[in-house]
């Protein structure tokens, strides 16, 4: 069995990386993302990783078993970074890098206690959590969206989610902001310090609440993950750790993205702003358009296994791949017109939750905070506009997101959207 591209691919003479400190790329890495694509040649990254551009090509790669995100598997003449390498220093195992059958059994025991129904019941405190936010913005002529509701909303729906009371919510933001920027693989020693107490932080708090849940079970995902059991196969404590520190990075980080990049592209096509306003329904074809058009996770990475041949080309044990998600979005040979947005699209078109056993955990929960929150922006402020037209990127490559997003909300501010 083989792994092969959708062209007669080769190596190419020369790398064309993606140049992280180019703020050009930063601002909009679509148009290296079309070269690359498009090139009769593959390219390695910076740090030697071969990069996968079109959507056959990763969406083979993210199902293929031999291909692992797990660091263990990757060269040790290649440096170990990023969140992977931290948490497995601290001896803390992420269900995101782990292989089968552990893999398996993790993500078995916790879509017992994350199920699409458990998440869609969530909907009617998303929108009360999402009104609240929108009640205070609209006493303000001007505001920033990241800060007001793109970075909070994430938080306080996992930590009502978990069970955490409410006057602890805002300590867990900067841990999950530390750890979430060492997913690049970039993330310099500074940054990888950094996420050291963010992790301890998140490990000393939840200790003490899971002894409480252990004695007082409550009707929440703390609870369930803590009874969670498959004929008497339970999560390690480790294990209990993890899942709760992958909840919080991977469902923080991202959802904001998502909230962050989707808004600023609605506010740049207005044509399909004011079709979302006036058709509500729309919604949820939205979320899916807006996930393809600028993932909030732009690549992962896999190592091979075993060797492989991907068209002629040699991948060594321990040689490793990136998959362009979000170059796969774009993929005019899956899409058509790739990079125009249409919110009629009305399916999942995407890889922007992976694919395959990694296929994220969490995605039905951030499709729910999405399709909230642009429905009740695009209705209760309908004559919303950039304030800042170039606003700012943060200088994550793996996680596309805005530092801010300063918008005028207009004199209608005030209407409160309908339910």
């Amino acid at each position: 069995m083989t792994l092969t591209t959708t062209a007669q691919h080769k190596p190419a003479a020369a790398p064309l990386a993606f140049d992280t400190t180019d703020a050009g790329f930063v601002g909009d890495p679509y148009p290296r993302y079309t070269e690359l694509r498009e090139s009769p040649d593959l390219h390695r990254s910076r740090d030697g990783l071969w990069v996968l551009t079109r959507h056959a090509d990763v969406l083979t790669a993210l199902r293929d078993p031999r291909l692992s995100s797990n660091p263990r598997h990757v060269d040790p003449s290649r440096e170990r970074r990023g969140a992977a390498s931290l948490l497995g220093d601290l001896d803390i195992q992420l269900m995101l890098t782990a292989d089968a059958p552990d893999h398996t059994r993790l993500r078995r025991l916790a879509n017992k206690a994350f199920t699409p129904r458990a998440v869609e019941a969530l909907r009617p405190r998303v929108t009360e959590l999402v009104d609240a936010m929108l009640d205070e913005a609209a006493a303000h002529g001007e505001v920033d969206l990241m800060a007001a509701i793109a970075e909070p909303l994430p938080v306080m729906v996992i930590c009502e989610l978990l069970g955490v009371p409410a006057a602890d919510w805002d300590q867990f933001k900067p841990w999950s902001t530390a750890i979430g920027r060492v997913l690049d693989a970039e993330a310099d020693p500074e940054t990888m310090n950094e996420a050291v107490p963010a992790v301890m932080g998140f490990v000393q708090y939840f200790a003490g609440l899971i002894e409480e849940r252990r004695s007082d079970p409550r009707a929440d995902l703390l609870s369930a993950l803590i009874a969670a059991g498959d004929e008497g196969d339970k999560l390690s404590e480790r294990e209990l750790f993890a899942m709760i520190i992958l909840l919080f990075i991977a469902g923080h980080e991202t959802t904001t993205n998502l909230l962050g990049n989707g808004t600023l592209a609605l506010l740049r096509h207005r044509g399909q702003l004011d079709a979302l306003r006036a058709d509500p329904s729309l919604a949820v074809a939205a979320t899916e358009e807006l996930l393809r058009y600028d993932a909030p996770v732009q690549i992962t990475a896999r190592t091979a296994t075993e060797a492989l041949e991907i068209n002629g080309l040699s991948l060594d044990a321990g040689e490793g791949i990136i998959c362009g998600l979000a170059a796969a979005n774009r993929d005019p040979r899956h899409v058509d017109e790739p990079d125009e947005l249409r919110l009629e699209r009305g399916r999942p078109t995407h890889l922007a939750f992976g694919n395959g056993m990694h296929h994220c955990l969490g995605a039905p929960l951030a499709r729910l905070e999405g399709q909230v929150v642009f429905d009740r922006l695009a209705r209760r402020f309908p004559a919303m506009e950039l304030a800042d037209e170039r606003p700012p990127y943060r200088d994550h490559f793996v996680l596309r997101g805005l530092v801010s997003l300063t918008v005028a909300l207009g004199d209608d501010a005030g209407t409160q959207a309908p339910a």
